[in-house]
């Protein structure tokens, strides 16, 4: 099994990974980084809130 590196995010795309993390404690995060997390697999949008993935918990987990 091919091992598939993760995307590369900056410091703030990750800070803001972790924010969607929170739930509904999260604060705003820039319109592009959720597009881009969103784009990337990490994150969803249901009902207008920002949620992980199960890719964007793992991504966590990977960190930087």
């Amino acid at each position: 099994m091919a091992h598939i590196s993760p995307a590369v995010l900056t410091s703030e795309e990750l800070a803001s990974l972790l924010e969607v993390s929170k739930g509904a404690a999260q604060r705003e995060i820039p319109q592009f980084h959720w597009e881009r997390l969103v784009a990337l697999g990490y994150a969803q949008r249901r009902l207008g809130v920002l949620g992980l993935t199960e890719a964007g918990v793992r991504r966590l987990a990977a960190g930087e």
